[in-house]
């Protein structure tokens, strides 16, 4: 064979499959071929470096670490294990502002997240909640005790207690017609007679209690009304004999006190 200058070798040709290779093995020369050297090739341990391209669908390994693989789309797989998902980007099917709040979860991104909340500010909690300009509705039940600011005028029903500063009775005038029981509900008693000695009765009342009671109108002339209380300080019967005619009560230890009257007879 002639002597041939590197710079001057034949452009390589690719190998065929049926080619074959020599190898020594032992002193014994043999021959493989490039199939069986390449194709369905079984490597122990090897170093692979960086590969271009291939597929690996084939492998399989315990314990493999894998350094920032792009998987795709798994067809299945179990995450008991992974952390470092971020809710933002790495969860799908969340409403509007959930990931947010999950990120931040203030009263604000809570807000944001709800779609049938009512009011505005800061999330409330059962312990001492401070409630700013609340519309209460109706509460089931409530003890105000160390509430303040509570309108007499729109704000409180009913007859105000002597002992915190009212009458014990309400406004409303009692329209009584004929004999009957003049009531302790109502500040004042409009009364009508319908013949001579109608009898009007009067429970006790509270204490501090006043109670007005007034001859309004009569069915003929001379008629009367004659009211006897439970218990009357100082006598027995009031009795009203004219058109006018007027007592003022107060209750006062276990007896109505008369504190002042026009016209009727106190006896």
């Amino acid at each position: 064979m002639a002597t041939i200058a590197i710079t001057s070798l034949p452009v390589a040709t690719s190998a065929a499959t049926t080619d074959v290779l020599p190898i020594v093995q032992s002193g014994t020369t043999k021959q493989v071929t490039n199939a069986l050297l390449f194709t369905n090739a079984t490597l122990v341990a090897p170093a692979l470096g960086t590969v271009a391209s291939g597929n690996i669908s084939a492998c399989t390994s315990t314990g493999m670490v894998m350094v920032a693989p792009v998987l795709g789309t798994p067809a299945s797989g179990t995450l008991t294990n992974c952390t470092g998902l971020p809710i933002a980007t790495g969860v799908s099917n969340l409403g509007t502002g959930v990931a947010t709040f999950l990120t931040t979860p203030s009263s604000a991104n809570l807000l944001a997240a709800l779609t049938d909340e009512t009011g505005t500010g800061a999330n409330v909690f059962a312990n001492t909640p401070t409630l700013v300009t609340p519309i209460l509705g109706t509460p089931a039940s409530g003890t105000l005790t160390s509430c303040t600011g509570l309108p007499l005028t729109t704000g409180v029903t009913g007859a105000l207690p002597v002992a915190n500063g009212g009458t014990g009775a309400s406004g409303a005038v009692q329209a009584l017609s004929g004999p009957g029981a003049v009531n302790i509900t109502s500040l004042a008693t409009a009364f009508t007679s319908t013949g001579t000695g109608n009898a009007l009765t009067l429970a006790d009342g509270a204490q501090g209690q006043l109670k007005t009671i007034i001859y309004v109108a009569e069915a003929a002339g001379g008629d009367t009304g004659v009211l006897t209380p439970t218990n009357l300080g100082s006598a027995t019967t009031i009795t009203f004999n004219a058109v006018g005619d007027s007592v003022t009560l107060q209750f006062a230890g276990t007896d109505w006190w008369v504190v002042g009257f026009r016209g009727a007879v106190v006896a």
